[in-house]
């Protein structure tokens, strides 16, 4: 059973595809904040304690200096998913062969793009190591990489995207 899908993408969706192939586990996440938020408590029972003093040595000052850059480094931490996914969303739009019309078939075999010329670029299910699904997009991710979406509108009926959505859930294998 072939599904076949065509379609051009447009910018926002392939920022939120690369969003949503980017963004961590809901444990990655629960631990980034966790992390995050003992940080803050310790910096702000630290800079409690430098408030208190009533004169302050420049040792101090250097010292809340040097603890203000580390909590840049803390938020830079915890947004860091989100800042890099948004380069490489630019990086992968910059790219002539995103703006092209796109087609090709979701078969038993996995993905298969057709290129205008004929060209078939076919990539197995077991490349593919990360799946996320959203209610109007696919998005596909293979262990080294390469990311394979798919907009609700690549497909022609309901029914197709039904289907392309049961056969990505069943063939695509995450690693626990």
């Amino acid at each position: 059973m072939e599904i076949e899908f065509q379609g051009q993408y447009d910018k926002a969706a392939v920022f939120r595809a690369v969003s949503l192939a980017n963004q961590p586990s809901k444990r990655g996440f629960l631990l980034r904040i966790g992390l995050a938020v003992l940080f803050i408590i310790l910096y702000a029972a630290y800079f409690i304690n430098v408030a208190g003093k009533d004169t302050l040595s420049s040792f101090d000052l250097f010292r809340s200096g040097r603890h203000l850059i580390t909590l840049l480094f803390i938020a830079y931490f915890l947004f860091q998913p989100y800042i890099a996914a948004y380069f490489a969303a630019s990086n992968i739009w910059k790219d002539p062969g995103m703006q092209r019309p796109q087609a090709g078939v979701i078969s038993n075999q996995g993905v298969a793009y057709i290129s205008s010329t004929g060209n078939r670029t076919e990539i197995a299910w077991e490349r593919f190591a990360k799946k996320r699904m959203k209610e109007n997009l696919i998005v596909l991710l293979t262990a080294d990489g390469v990311i394979s979406f798919f907009p609700r509108n690549f497909f022609k009926t309901d029914a197709d995207w039904e289907r392309a959505q049961k056969m990505v859930d069943f063939k695509v294998v995450e690693a626990v």
